[in-house]
């Protein structure tokens, strides 16, 4: 776009080459995050979040009489409300499938090495952790929020593309669906991150598998794989006083699953761990009163 598409106020506030400004802070962004994140075999774009990421992928996908519907496991709710959990009958090439690499209310791994090339993955809660060199190893096509374990910023979701997997058309397509993030300051906050000496691209937090005697009796016992930066616990009755101080401690607890989720957050560099599984105990004896 020309200056002439702006109008003169706007001009007088965001000067004559806002676009070409913004496309700038967009490439000098893009090389950055594909040096940090290993992403050099692939062509990276970046959208609003992974739900608009998903809408515009369905969408020229659909262009190819390509479906895109989701696997058959447990999704984030609000992708699994969009989208099918079988492909349209009639079409051509199905078997696209959204995969969830790391399940939200759960912890399950979805296996990536064990599926054919063509899937979606949903890394959002893989990429930028101890499951990154997994997810860019075995990912073709991948979605990840910059605003979770990159904790990059808020408002930037990239969406990472292997150029031998996808066709030039659909590459091209989505350069010119991610000019569509015109504002500046999303990309100015994460550049401005990816320059702080003190900031570390990666949530190493690491949490061991959880097998703790309730004083009813019970036992509480972790569904998640180890290693990850949260643990989930099957939790089929959670009072009301308990669910108050889960969000004190900045956890949450997910009904339909019956599944408690404490998160850990440590920063630091692709291979590093930090074993948070003691202060993970601490929180479950404030739920549990256990001392």
């Amino acid at each position: 776009m020309d200056p002439s598409s702006l109008s003169p106020q706007l001009q007088v506030h965001h000067g004559d080459h806002f676009y070409k400004k913004v496309n700038q802070l967009r490439e000098t962004l893009r090389e950055k995050l594909s040096e940090v994140y290993g992403l050099e075999k692939y062509d990276v774009f970046m959208v609003q979040s992974v739900s608009v990421g998903l809408a515009i992928l369905s969408h020229l996908l659909h262009k190819q009489q390509i479906s895109l519907s989701l696997a058959r496991h447990q999704h984030y709710l609000p992708i699994d409300q969009l989208f099918a959990h079988s492909v349209s009958p009639g079409m051509e090439n199905s078997g696209v499938h959204i995969v969830t690499h790391v399940n939200p209310y759960t912890g399950e791994v979805n296996p990536l090495n064990q599926r054919q090339n063509r899937v979606v993955v949903d890394a959002s809660h893989s990429f930028a952790t101890n499951r990154h060199n997994d997810l860019i190893e075995h990912g073709s096509l991948f979605l990840a929020p910059l605003h979770k374990h990159a904790s990059v910023a808020v408002g930037l979701t990239l969406i990472a593309v292997r150029p031998e997997h996808y066709s030039m058309l659909l590459r091209s397509e989505l350069r010119l669906f991610e000019g569509s993030t015109m504002s500046p300051i999303p990309l100015e906050m994460a550049l401005n991150t990816l320059e702080d000496p003190l900031w570390r691209p990666f949530n190493v937090a690491s949490i061991n598998p959880i097998d703790i005697a309730l004083p009813d009796g019970d036992r509480l016992r972790s569904v998640n794989a180890p290693g990850l930066p949260f643990c989930c616990l099957r939790v089929p009755t959670f009072s009301a006083q308990q669910q108050q101080t889960v969000k004190a401690l900045n956890g949450s607890y997910f009904e339909h699953s019956d599944t408690l989720r404490l998160s850990r957050w440590s920063r630091g560099y692709k291979g590093d761990s930090v074993d948070c599984t003691a202060s993970v105990f601490e929180d479950i004896s404030k739920l549990w009163n256990i001392r």
